[in-house]
C-alpha cells in the first residue's frame, strides 16, 4: 500500500510539475520572440539613422557646391608691374589678380570698374566705389634657394676660395 502511494504521489508530483515545466518553455520562447523584435526594430533605427546621415551629407555638400558657385568673384587690387612714358604721356603695366598683363594710361577703366586717375614716375593713383588709392608696386614672390646669393659665412675669402679650386 505505501509503494501505491508513493507511486500515486510521485505520478502527482509529476503531472503537478509537467505543466510548470512546460510554461518557463514557453515563457522561455515569448520572452526570446520578444528580445529578437527589439533588436529587429534597433536594427530599423540605425537604418533609418545612417539614411538621415547620408542625407544631410548630400545636402550639405549641394549646398557647399552650390555656395561656391554663387560665390560672387572678389576683386582685389592690381599691382604695378612697370610705370613708363615722357611728361604727360605715362603708362602703366598692371598685373590682375586673374595674372593678366594690362597696359593702362590716365582715364582708363579696368575690368571691374576701376579707373585710373593719375599715373606719374612713383605711382599710380585709382579710383573705386568713390575711394583713391594708390596701386602697390609688384614685389616678387621668393619661394626657393638662390644658389647664386652666398650664404652668411661666405664673404669674399669664401668666394676667391671657390674660385681657387677650379
Amino acid at each position: 500500500m505505501q509503494n501505491k502511494h508513493l507511486v500515486t504521489l510521485l505520478t502527482l508530483a509529476a503531472w503537478w510539475t509537467w505543466p510548470a515545466h512546460a510554461e518557463s518553455t514557453s515563457d522561455s520562447l515569448t520572452r526570446i520572440e520578444a528580445e529578437t523584435m527589439v533588436l529587429k526594430a534597433r536594427e530599423k533605427q540605425l537604418e533609418v539613422q545612417a539614411s538621415i546621415v547620408g542625407k544631410q551629407n548630400e545636402i550639405a555638400a549641394k549646398q557647399s557646391m552650390t555656395a561656391a558657385l554663387n560665390q560672387t568673384e572678389t576683386v582685389s587690387e592690381p599691382v604695378v608691374r612697370a610705370i613708363e612714358g615722357i611728361g604727360g604721356r605715362m603708362y602703366a603695366t598692371l598685373q590682375m589678380s586673374d595674372g593678366s598683363i594690362l597696359d593702362v594710361q590716365q582715364g582708363d577703366t579696368l575690368p571691374g570698374g576701376m579707373k585710373i586717375v593719375a599715373i606719374n614716375s612713383r605711382e599710380v593713383m585709382a579710383q573705386w566705389h568713390g575711394r583713391k588709392m594708390r596701386l602697390a608696386s609688384y614685389a616678387p614672390s621668393f619661394n626657393g634657394f638662390n644658389p647664386n646669393f652666398p650664404g652668411p659665412g661666405l664673404g669674399a675669402s669664401g668666394a676667391s676660395l671657390r674660385g681657387a679650386a677650379r
